[in-house]
């Protein structure tokens, strides 16, 4: 039990400051600066945002109902497997279609970027994306040498 509890004593030490700072305004972040972008880009990425945030939200809260539903059947051991797979089928639907809306807006942004900035913002997210699983692995590692798992 103390292994476990000092586990979520050190995260909230170490979460809750990060938290309680204000995020960067997106493009001002350290991609932005990374990329270099130039005042009208940084307008156009924010514009394509505010324009694609409705459609985000909406495809989100899409997801978020058919998971639920999903779930509630599944608790339900009189639901027959007929409708858990038609809630399967429609929560799955959900998520593609936030997933497609996602990446319309990705490629509009993309759009904007010139093609050394498209590279380097490649680079730049395969880099986080191995940094992310490095800290997944010694955080897995960590808690298996506590044995909380």
């Amino acid at each position: 039990m103390k292994p476990l509890f000092r586990t979520f004593a050190v995260l909230a030490l170490t979460v809750f400051p990060a938290l309680a700072q204000p995020a960067p305004r997106r493009g001002d972040g350290r991609m932005g600066r990374a990329l270099a972008l130039t005042d009208a880009q940084k307008t156009s990425i924010q514009a394509i945002r505010e324009r694609r945030r409705p459609d985000l939200a909406a495809q989100r809260d899409a997801v978020r109902e058919a998971q639920a539903a999903f779930r509630a059947a599944l608790r339900d051991p009189a639901t027959p497997e007929a409708q858990l797979r038609l809630l399967h089928d429609k929560a799955a639907s959900a998520r593609f279609g936030m997933l497609m809306a996602g990446r319309a807006m990705r490629q509009d942004i993309q759009a904007v970027l010139t093609p050394e900035q498209r590279t380097k913002a490649a680079q730049l997210r395969e880099e986080a994306r191995f940094r992310r699983q490095e800290r997944l692995r010694h955080f897995r590692m960590a808690m298996d040498r506590q044995g909380c798992r």
